[in-house]
């Protein structure tokens, strides 16, 4: 890939000081690590809404007549400013159609994207059920967008399948002339037919069923409905049952060139990786290696071998 992802990220993560009292909350794995790999986009919301720094704090708060979840700022004597920061976020999203993720600010009424504090009366009793306005039209504008909060990425599952996710977006949009070319739709397919099989084989045989038969009369419509279910389907993180199974799927290619003490390694660390014991980057490794011994150009298409730079540390995890 010539150009690296563009990640949309929450401007205070990034250590810019744009949050309400002036500080910031720098993530260093964002700033120090994902920096290599990516180009960082910072979007403040509120700043970029024309919210000052320093600022009052604003909040979701319910409606007791209707249930509606509005955004306050409780300085104004028009306190409700939910539509005037709406529609400008409307206008916002509407530029990001280049980014392949977004990493958003957890509790924020903006930016949180999962339980962020709703006042929901006069006594300021709070309920963590709320989404924050940014947030709402990011996800409704763009839902094949992977998007996490910076804390969720502390999870080690969490992280990687983001990353899996924002790397098999931005390989879908580098397929040259997208509208008329067949043939790059059907090798994104099959190159990653061992991602998708980790999250269920019959997910792959679901959408080879799209895939099949598509012509360049049809491929503009089968590719809109093919992506909306792959990233959906990318979404789910694969149980450890399922990645043995790709396992061993991939250990039957080999099963003519290995000898038995080879094969009784892999089968060794796939029981091994089944009960907890490693991490996947393990089995994984080895296969890698036999794969240099042994060349084989199906299998070295393969997304699944090496979904996203290494370097990220992915696949390490044990639980």
């Amino acid at each position: 890939m010539n150009t690296k992802p563009i990640l949309g990220v929450s401007a205070c993560l990034l250590g810019q000081p744009v949050r309400f009292d002036g500080g910031h909350k720098k993530a260093r794995y964002i700033t120090e690590t994902l920096s290599e790999y990516f180009e960082l986009m910072p979007v403040c919301p509120e700043v970029e809404a024309g919210l000052g720094v320093p600022r009052p704090t604003i909040q979701l708060r319910q409606n007791p007549e209707n249930g509606e979840v509005r955004l306050i700022n409780p300085r104004l004597a028009d306190a409700n400013i939910t539509d005037s920061m709406r529609s400008h976020y409307k206008r916002k999203v509407e530029g990001m159609a280049n980014l392949a993720g977004y990493i958003l600010k957890k509790g924020s009424p903006t930016c949180g994207m999962e339980r962020v504090p709703v006042i929901v009366d006069d006594n300021g009793y709070r309920r963590h059920e709320g989404v924050g306005i940014f947030a709402q039209e990011l996800i409704s504008r763009w839902p094949l967008l992977p998007v996490e909060e910076e804390g969720r990425l502390n999870d080690s599952q969490i992280r990687e399948n983001f990353f899996e996710r924002v790397y098999a977006l931005q390989n879908w949009r580098s397929i040259e002339n997208p509208e008329t070319n067949v043939k790059g739709f059907i090798e994104f397919h099959a190159s990653y037919k061992l991602l998708i099989m980790s999250r269920g084989s019959h997910y792959y045989q679901e959408l080879g069923r799209m895939v099949a038969g598509t012509t360049k009369n049809s491929l503009v419509e089968t590719r809109e409905a093919y992506i909306r279910q792959f990233m959906e389907i990318m979404s789910i993180r694969p149980s450890r049952n399922r990645q043995v199974n790709v396992l061993q799927h991939l250990l039957g290619y080999f099963k003519r060139d290995l000898d038995s003490s080879d094969k009784q390694e892999l089968l060794a660390l796939f029981d091994s990786y089944r009960r907890q014991e490693i991490p996947l980057i393990t089995p994984v490794t080895l296969l890698r290696h036999h794969l240099r011994r042994l060349p084989n150009p199906y299998l070295e298409m393969q997304r699944y071998l090496a979904p996203c730079p290494e370097q990220l540390a992915l696949r390490s995890y044990l639980t």
